[in-house]
């Protein structure tokens, strides 16, 4: 006599029920994500808010353009009777100076960081991901602008960097300016994208009758 197993045919829909649901949750899951659309989502930006973004992106592209041209170069120096090799050579002799390691790598880096993170900044109100873009711009060029203070700091109590007997980036202008960039970078890490804008509630006169 043949037996049956009653439980196979409901073993074997229950089992295609279960590669059917997860699909769906799947795309559920992906779909209905807060913290991602926070971070992916295109916020409009302020006037006032375009100006912090344009003024230090502007300012972050020129000195990095200023580190890589020969012509340009002596104006960061600040110390006219130095003799420095050209172009990304001649910063990658005044940041050994200070004492960053790899100098000719680190010279190409942050020529490299502040003219594409200056662009992004200045770029990031327009594109998607506002908050994510404009805070993976900041972040590094606040901390370019803190090593900069260093060396302004050093100025300040005296102490400035020497290279060949001449006290070089010895500038009235520097100080100012590299905390003003820093408080910009500052300030876009703490707020990356405008507030959003609460709709006016207008109420209608209704007429009876």
């Amino acid at each position: 006599m043949r037996q049956t197993n009653p439980l196979a045919p409901f073993s074997s829909s229950r089992a295609d029920e279960s590669r059917q649901g997860w699909r769906p949750r799947l795309v559920r899951t992906l779909a209905a994500h807060p913290k991602r659309d926070y971070w992916l989502e295109r916020v409009p930006e302020t006037a006032g808010r375009y100006q912090v973004r344009g003024v230090t992106g502007v300012i972050f592209i020129l000195f990095g353009l200023m580190k890589a041209f020969d012509f340009t170069l002596p104006i960061l120096v600040g110390a006219p009777g130095l003799q420095v090799n050209t172009g990304v050579e001649g910063f990658a002799q005044l940041i050994s100076g200070i004492g960053m390691p790899f100098p000719f790598f680190s010279a190409a880096m942050v020529i490299a960081m502040e003219v594409v993170l200056g662009l992004g900044l200045i770029l990031g109100a327009w594109t998607p991901a506002t908050r994510l873009i404009t805070r993976l711009c900041a972040l590094p060029l606040a901390g370019d602008m803190l090593v900069a203070l260093l060396v302004g700091i050093r100025q300040v109590q005296g102490n400035p960097v020497v290279i060949d007997g001449h006290a070089i980036m010895n500038q009235f202008w520097r100080l100012p300016l590299e905390l003003g960039l820093l408080a910009g970078m500052m300030y876009l890490l703490w707020r990356p994208a405008a507030r959003p804008v609460a709709p006016r509630l207008v109420s209608v006169p209704v007429r009876e009758g």
